[in-house]
């Protein structure tokens, strides 16, 4: 810088007034340290590519992410249902196998009600013949008078005449007892006839339950066999996809440090100047919650660690963001990854970086005051949401914010 400040001093000594004015040469100075303060590397055409291919391809990793993400819901959706298959197939055969108990249980009882009916009927039949017969006896004792009258005449009022009357009673009470009996084994036949209708029934019953569930059960194999192979052309398509991202994701972490190195090129550069503040800073969006810290952590969408080089204040898109501190613009745009991003230059090697902004309030070498507005928030670049990353650097390198705020 003072070399070329010599060569300007020189220059208007050697010329004279007359041919480069005063007014001349302090313009071509304030030109020149602009140029110097903005730096080669913000104007570099190369370095514009770079960032350029980096926003299309953080779009490009965006939408690839979405339909990533897309795909592992549908997956586990579809898990969800081979799972709910499976817990349906399981109670399915429990429930068939215990139909079967059923049906064999039924099957058996209505063997043993069959063999009690045969039995009582067999003792119905044989109660029925007793009663027949004892009504016929008694029909021929109450209707046979010249034996009742042999029967007074020759016990002389007393014993044979007590003994037949005694007969007759016999007959009589035997065959009521026998009437009794018909009664309750036709009433006990009735009951086991019924008992063995409703055996039946049952049986017909579980019968019918168990070929709709042998039925449901064919169904649900079928569609547990149509959701697997959904599942396993999901998993192929997601792995698929999930590698191109990664390749993706490579390419870009390569070309986003180049961008970081850059920025990192830029503040060492301007860490000769004096600092502008007290070295320490407000946060830029005060009462906002951190939802990411700084260091290494696992990429939500690939699982892979990474080096997550600032802190993340979650915001609505369109809040307001705060310089943390005092400086100078050194550079604001789209910025790789970061999207649209401002970097600060607060003096003695100390640098600010405030990235994926919805809009840019400030311009290259402008001042900024600490607590002033200097974009909003976004999601442009590489982000999955609304927020705003925070990154606070020292002679160029990432250190914790934390340890500023």
């Amino acid at each position: 810088m003072r070399g070329l400040l010599r060569s300007i001093v020189l220059m208007q000594w050697r010329v004279g007034p007359c041919r480069l004015p005063r007014l001349g040469l302090l313009l071509a100075v304030a030109g020149l340290v602009s140029a110097l303060a903005a730096g080669p590397a913000l104007g570099d055409s190369r370095l514009d590519d770079i960032r350029k291919k980096q926003t299309e391809n953080t779009s490009e990793i965006t939408a690839a992410e979405n339909e990533i993400l897309a795909l592992r819901s549908q997956r586990q959706d579809l898990q969800s249902s081979v799972t709910q298959l499976a817990s349906d197939l399981d109670a399915a055969g429990q429930h068939l196998s215990d139909l079967q108990a059923d049906i064999d249980r039924l099957a058996a009882e209505v063997v043993v009600l069959g063999n009690q009916i045969q039995v009582t009927q067999k003792k119905l039949d044989q109660a029925r013949a007793a009663t027949r017969q004892s009504a016929v006896l008694l029909y021929q004792r109450r209707s046979d008078s010249g034996t009742v009258l042999q029967l007074i005449g020759s016990a002389g009022g007393s014993g044979a005449f007590i003994e037949g009357k005694q007969y007759l009673q016999h007959i009589s009470d035997k065959r009521h007892r026998d009437a009794v009996r018909v009664n309750g084994l036709r009433a006990d036949l009735a009951d086991q006839q019924t008992q063995l209708a409703d055996t039946k029934h049952q049986a017909e019953t579980a019968r019918d339950q168990a070929v709709a569930e042998q039925t449901r059960i064919q169904n649900l194999q079928a569609q547990q066999q149509q959701t697997l192979s959904q599942v396993s052309a999901t998993e192929g398509t997601y792995n698929s996809k999930l590698q191109a991202l990664e390749d993706e994701k490579g390419q870009l972490a390569a070309e986003f440090k180049t961008v970081s190195d850059q920025i990192a090129a830029e503040l060492a550069r301007a860490s000769q100047t004096a600092p502008l503040g007290n070295g320490r800073f407000i946060r830029p969006i005060p009462g906002a919650p951190i939802t990411s810290g700084f260091g290494y952590r696992t990429d939500p969408i690939t699982g892979q660690t990474a080096f997550h080089s600032g802190i993340d204040f979650g915001a609505a898109c369109g809040t307001p963001i705060h310089a943390a501190g005092t400086g100078v613009v050194l550079s604001a745009g789209p910025n790789g990854g970061y999207g649209n991003a401002t970097v600060l230059n607060h003096g003695g090697g100390l640098g600010t970086l405030y990235g994926h902004q919805s809009a840019i309030a400030v311009s290259v070498g402008q001042h900024v005051d600490q607590g002033q507005v200097i974009g909003y928030v976004g999601s442009t670049g590489k982000s999955t949401g609304c927020h705003l990353h925070f990154e606070v650097r020292v002679n160029g390198n990432p250190v914790n914010p934390l340890g500023y705020l």
